[in-house]
């Protein structure tokens, strides 16, 4: 009966990732039970993803690396560029400039590779960029965002590494163990079961980072919809650029239509998550209200976006 309710929870994952959320948002005590609950929700998203891929797939990428390279670089030097000379056109409030820079200069989202493999595109290219963004934050984003809009990261590079070392390398440790333990094939059998798994933790993260939304909505309703409007712009719009970049020209980089679709939907889903926690209270109230904001989109993608990519899908299988 468990594995049959996971199985259904992946079938259905779009429209209860929408549930969650507003859950969240509607039921402060259980956001507020559900909050220390993130950080383990996130570490098991992971585990649950990774043990879904292909990993015959995922060394392919590695052993040919170009690709994933010049998607790398883009992520997290060329989106935030892009970004920084839109601000200069569009002049958003002050109070956003640095959480949007953060946004965009952020590594790939845990969620990527498992919304990946939801809508039917790459999820081992959707990986090695998750990683390789993760692995680099530390060292690209701190001058990054400092150059471009003066903001200075109060966390030195060895602990924000160590952070992200911890989090990423001791999940695939625990999933290499747990795909050790049942098998290949019970692994093969039991997919739908674990991307339910991986359903749960994205909707027990949801439900835990809405605590406290409420409350400033209601004390605040203008500055909580700038918020709102800000991080939408931000995530689509980078979707869309990726997506014109990697997927209407994906002959000149060489690339396969899933996997220019992949890198657009990896462009505008980013890990703020990680560096927030990293800041601790240094990060402001700014940064803290755009993480919870930032969720709103990135939930809804499977639902809303999931049937445009694999409409661009069709047009290019």
């Amino acid at each position: 009966m468990i594995i049959r309710s996971f199985e259904w929870l992946e079938r259905h994952g779009g429209i209860m990732l929408i549930v969650g959320l507003a859950v969240g948002v509607l039921v402060q005590p259980l956001a507020a039970l559900f909050k220390p609950l993130v950080t383990p929700a996130v570490a098991l998203l992971l585990i649950s993803t990774v043990l879904r891929l292909d990993w015959g797939q995922v060394f392919d990428r590695l052993r040919a690396p170009l690709h994933p390279l010049i998607i790398v670089v883009w992520l997290l030097v060329g989106a935030p560029l892009v970004l920084w000379a839109a601000m200069a056109v569009v002049e958003p409030p002050a109070v956003l400039r640095g959480p949007l820079l953060l946004s965009a200069s952020s590594p790939v989202l845990i969620s990527v590779p498992a919304f990946a493999l939801m809508m039917g595109l790459d999820g081992p290219l959707a990986l090695v960029v998750m990683v390789a963004t993760s692995l680099l934050q530390p060292l690209v984003q701190p001058p990054l965002a400092l150059a471009l809009v003066g903001v200075k990261l109060d966390v030195s590079v060895g602990e924000l590494m160590l952070r992200l070392a911890l989090l990423i390398g001791g999940s695939f440790i625990v999933a290499g163990l747990v795909r050790y333990a049942a098998g290949e094939a019970r692994i093969r059998q039991r997919a739908p079961a674990i991307g339910g798994v991986a359903v749960l933790m994205l909707i027990v993260f949801g439900i835990g980072v809405m605590d406290g939304i409420t409350a400033q909505l209601l004390a605040e309703p203008q500055r909580v919809l700038m918020f709102l409007a800000a991080v939408f712009a931000a995530n689509f719009g980078l979707q869309a650029v990726g997506a014109l970049i990697f997927w209407t020209c994906s002959s000149t980089w060489r690339l396969t239509g899933r996997e220019g679709l992949t890198a657009a939907l990896a462009s505008g889903n980013r890990n703020l998550a990680t560096l927030v926690a990293a800041l601790g209270e240094s990060a402001g109230p700014d940064l803290f209200l755009y993480l919870a904001c930032n969720q709103f989109p990135l939930y809804i993608i499977p639902s809303v976006g999931g049937p445009i990519y694999r409409a661009l899908l069709r047009i290019k299988s």
